[in-house]
């Protein structure tokens, strides 16, 4: 009874394991021809032994081609597939071929006519380019000889490369990889031989699992392609490339050709030293018109001089300013008296911070719209109508890019640059008018009074006395001409003769904060780009490899 039941087990075994054995679908071998030729092409044959059993392979196989790659930079490379011949068993075989996302699917085999479970060797030849690698002091052929995406393990895959030229052998390096994408397995043997090389698996590839190789030989054996012809072939296959740069082309030609058809500044006239400013124009509109834009620096030179008219006081803390409302009779410039009302609408203290930053930025917005009012239009032009074309043409070819192709790192680059391109000629576009001209003159004449440290290097007669209430005076033009420092320095010593001679020492009285005579150049800047950058802060609200494939059955 015992003997009986080893028996039935052992029988139980055997058809089991050979059921395993008979119903498994898998790759014999797979063997890759590949000669090189000389002009960089490839012809390539491949042997595929199979066993079937009618699961997956039913009429035959499928072999799964990649035409379409993407590089480093992520630009495609459409390389050409050309099927020559197909076979089973030695003789020609049915094949088709059809498209796929990245490339090419050729079936073999009829449709009508269904495979018995057996062994079958099938045979394909084809045709590919763009396959080569070329490095500065040698070329290379990156392949993946079987593809990673069989469904079937692959008991044994090699390939054999031949170059067009007998090269000694000592000159060829053939490498490869085992395993599933990524994987850098060693299970394989290589050798050289004058003028080719071969590679062969030492070990079962288990499904989804290839075959690479690489192999190196000295320049000059094949033909490498141009400059110009790899960057055709770049614009053959990268459509939104193309796309991007007639894009550029044609915003460049655009912006130059309405550049030069706007009207340019008016020519600058003599510059003649002056002691005050042109009447009737404040330290914010100086800068607004000679600059013929809006920044902080307009902002701050405006509260600078409400200080000093008495309108309001600064305080200097640790971090920020406060802004304190003081009570004057003093004529306001344009503006101003929005500063004013947008500061202290809520209470009569401000302290410049984000927890503020809508009151600050109403001032601000209130204060660009008041100068722009009065002087845009009259003094200069933007002309910044002229960018709306290409701007809006830029953002199209975005989109049909994005629909036809893909936005590449090279794409981005080009319009990052037209987007450049945009901003220079927004500046280049602006022109001051003859009004403008001749104030922005005048300005440039009043700047050097204040910034030049002797007056007599100005050949002036009669210069103003150096007091404290002129420092006080012209200090926000100073700082809106930016030239806050100089005029500065020019009352160090003013001051201190003035405080040996009353004991005591000067203060500004629309500051609290650190004053020092000694270092007068300090305080102006810490008032200026200091204060312009908090200034800036409280207006923002807080944050918050070629080859691989694969292919299966039918």
């Amino acid at each position: 009874m015992k003997r009986l039941i080893q028996s039935v087990l052992c029988l139980g075994c055997w058809i089991f394991c050979s059921g395993l054995a008979l119903g498994q679908e898998q790759i014999l071998s797979f063997h890759s021809e590949i000669r090189i030729q000389t002009d960089a092409s490839m012809l390539v044959t491949e042997t595929i032994r199979v066993r079937a059993e009618g699961q997956q392979i039913q009429r035959g196989i499928f072999r799964d081609f990649p035409t379409r790659y993407n590089d480093r930079f992520g630009n495609n490379i459409v390389v050409d597939f050309e099927m020559f011949t197909a076979s089973r068993d030695g003789v020609l075989e049915t094949w088709r071929v059809e498209n796929i996302s990245n490339g090419v699917r050729i079936y073999l085999g009829n449709a009508d006519v269904f495979l018995q479970p057996g062994e079958y060797s099938y045979a394909i030849s084809y045709r590919t380019n763009q396959q080569i690698g070329y490095f500065a002091d040698h070329d290379e052929l990156y392949w993946n000889v079987t593809g990673n995406g069989w469904a079937f393990q692959i008991l044994q895959a090699s390939a054999t490369v031949t170059l067009p030229r007998n090269i000694a052998a000592t000159d060829l390096t053939m490498e490869g990889y085992t395993g599933r994408f990524g994987a850098s397995g060693q299970a394989y043997i290589a050798s050289v031989q004058d003028g080719s090389a071969s590679i062969q698996t030492t070990a079962t590839l288990p499904g989804g699992a290839g075959l690479t190789l690489a192999m190196t030989w000295p320049k000059g054996v094949i033909v490498e392609p141009t400059a110009v012809e790899r960057f055709s072939y770049l614009l053959v296959d990268n459509r939104g490339l193309l796309i991007a740069l007639l894009t550029l082309l044609a915003a460049t030609t655009y912006l130059y050709l309405a550049w030069s058809r706007v009207e340019r500044d008016p020519q600058t006239g003599t510059i003649f030293p002056h002691y005050t400013p042109h009447k009737g124009y404040s330290p914010a509109s100086a800068r607004y018109i000679s600059k013929m834009r809006y920044d902080m620096q307009v902002f701050t030179a405006a509260v600078i001089n409400l200080a000093v008219k008495g309108y309001l006081q600064i305080t200097k803390g640790q971090k920020d300013y406060v802004l304190s409302k003081t009570f004057s009779k003093t004529h306001l410039a344009a503006g101003e008296q929005v500063i004013i009302d947008k500061l202290f609408s809520e209470n009569e203290v401000v302290e410049l911070n984000e927890e503020n930053h809508k009151i600050v930025m109403s001032a601000i917005k209130g204060h660009r719209k008041a100068l722009r009012r009065d002087y845009l239009g009259v003094y200069f032009a933007k002309n910044s109508s002229f960018l709306i074309p290409s701007a809006l043409g830029a953002l199209v070819m975005v989109g049909v890019i994005a629909v036809l192709d893909a936005l590449t790192i090279a794409v981005s680059i080009i319009f990052g640059v037209i987007a450049g391109l945009h901003g220079l000629f927004a500046y280049l576009l602006k022109a001051s008018s003859v009004r403008g001209r001749v104030l922005i003159d005048k300005l440039e004449g009043f700047k050097l009074y204040l910034e030049v440290a002797e007056e007599d290097d100005l050949n002036l007669r009669h210069p103003p006395d150096k007091t404290p209430e002129l420092f006080e005076q012209m200090l926000p033009y100073a700082i809106a001409l930016g030239v806050a420092e100089a005029w500065s320095e020019k009352f160090t010593a003013v001051f201190l003769k003035l405080q040996s001679q009353t004991g005591v020492a000067y203060h500004p009285y629309w500051y609290r904060g650190h004053f020092d005579i000694q270092h007068m150049n300090d305080f102006s800047s810490d008032v200026s780009s200091s204060m312009s950058s908090v200034i800036s802060s409280a207006s923002t609200p807080p944050g918050s490899s070629s080859g691989a494939g694969g292919g299966g059955g039918w």
